[in-house]
């Protein structure tokens, strides 16, 4: 199992070529795209002058949305706790996909410099795709 943030979705609608490589790599896994992430690209998607939000849902319909809940954000601050100030800030949306990597123990695939910051690598599993 594979938790995906949005930096990955994003890449792989835009056809960045790591990403299909990536996928291909681990075709025997369930990939989790946590609903967060999920948001986030359908609202990017919404908010484009020709997007088209039932094709991006249809394009990514190989995942499986994982809902977040209160557990999902108490994980979150724990998680933004033992980064600390010497790591990165994290926004909402980083801890809760750090999260669900957490409570699913997966690792989180991501190239968003925040998550694969050292610090943040030192307290949740992340793999870089590029």
């Amino acid at each position: 199992m594979k938790v995906l943030d949005a930096t990955f979705l994003i890449d792989y609608l835009n056809g960045v070529d790591a990403t299909a490589e990536y996928l291909l790599a681990h075709d025997d896994e369930r990939f989790i795209i946590p609903a967060p992430a999920y948001a986030e690209v359908l609202v990017g998607e919404g908010n484009a002058p020709d997007g088209d939000v039932t094709a991006v849902r249809a394009d990514l319909s190989w995942g499986e949305v994982y809902e977040t809940d209160e557990d999902t954000a108490e994980i979150a601050g724990e998680i933004a706790s033992e980064v600390g100030p010497q790591g990165p800030f994290l926004v909402g949306m980083d801890g809760l996909i750090a999260a669900v990597g957490r409570e699913l123990d997966a690792p989180v695939v991501s190239s968003d410099s925040d998550l694969t910051h050292e610090e943040t690598k030192r307290v949740v599993d992340v793999e870089e795709y590029q």
